[in-house]
């Protein structure tokens, strides 16, 4: 009979690991040494989690956690067992009409292609990167990539509900979007780092993500003890993976709350945006750009949250 592991089981624990489980019992489902898509633990499940029976469409998280070695016998064991997909990437050149579906604010942003990257800062940051992983779903004809997504969540903001409401606005089934997107929670800086610098890239490649999502980036880099030549050094770390990973893919990471390290991130980017609010306005501000000069518009915060229907003829 299956022994049953459940989160905050760790005494002894060991090496890091991804550790998919059950966000309603806490089950581990699945633990692997490199970071896959949650739909592959789904499927190999039936669908329903060992420890509650509940439905995981909607319910199964992963985090990168220290876990004890007999974690390895867990019904499905740490070893890649799944067949790497075979999709080869599309040049940047193929790609050429994704957009979020706003036409001020794409043409601040383009190139939104492989080979860049975008940072956008300010409040409504988290809501942009959640439409960027759902739009990138959508085909090509509708502004789409038709792409998987990896969504690296370093301040715990990923939001189910906003992504869900993104898919009905469409008709789409929630639950098929959402397992187009392989998210993983962070709780530390190093955390941070290993997955970006030693497994973004592979990742990408493994599932052919075209976008990729570091949502909050500097969400850990908080602790008031903390060097900042040891918070420098992790944070080379993450710009090396970064830039790894943007030869292949299209990187957006956002900065949420304000902090000491954020000229450092932005000036990795190939394009730089700062968002804020007042009142229903949301303000976009081109702070960066390869071959434009600075600019600025404004629209509706339900435009954003609520994108225009089709018109139809």
């Amino acid at each position: 009979m299956t022994r049953l592991h459940y989160l905050y089981e760790q005494q002894g624990a060991g090496r890091e690991r991804f550790v998919y489980y059950c966000s309603s019992c806490g089950c581990v489902l699945r633990v692997r040494r490199d970071l896959g898509p949650a739909s592959e633990t789904i499927e190999s499940l039936k669908g329903r989690c060992l420890g509650c029976a509940r439905q995981l469409e909607g319910n199964i998280e992963c985090r990168l956690a220290p876990v004890p070695d007999e974690w390895s016998d867990v019904y499905l064991s740490t070893a890649a067992t799944v067949e790497r997909k075979s999709t080869p990437f599309r040049p940047a050149s193929s790609l050429p009409h994704f957009s979020l579906g706003f036409p001020r604010l794409d043409s601040m942003l383009r190139p939104l292609s492989p080979g860049h990257l975008i940072v956008l800062s300010g409040g409504p940051a988290s809501v942009v990167a959640e439409l960027a992983a759902f739009r990138a779903q959508l085909p090509l004809e509708a502004g789409g990539l038709d792409s998987a997504v990896l969504f690296i969540d370093g301040g715990n903001r990923s939001d189910p509900y906003l992504f869900s409401s993104f898919a009905k606005q469409r008709r789409l089934k929630p639950a098929a979007a959402m397992r187009r997107v392989t998210t993983c929670r962070v709780f530390t800086l190093y955390q941070l780092a290993d997955l970006v610098s030693e497994h973004l890239v592979r990742a990408a490649e493994d599932y052919a993500a075209r976008l990729v999502v570091v949502s909050d980036l500097l969400g850990t880099f908080n602790e008031p003890e903390m060097d900042e030549r040891e918070a420098r050094r992790v944070l080379a770390a993450v710009e090396q993976g970064i830039s790894r990973a943007k030869k292949n893919s299209l990187v957006i990471t956002t900065l949420v709350s304000p902090n000491q390290y954020d000229d450092v991130v932005a000036s990795w980017a190939d394009t730089a945006v700062s968002l804020s609010t007042s009142r229903a306005q949301v303000r976009a501000e081109l702070v960066k750009h390869g071959s434009r000069p600075p600019a600025a518009c404004t629209f509706k915060l339900n435009q954003l949250l609520r994108p225009k229907p089709r018109s139809v003829r």
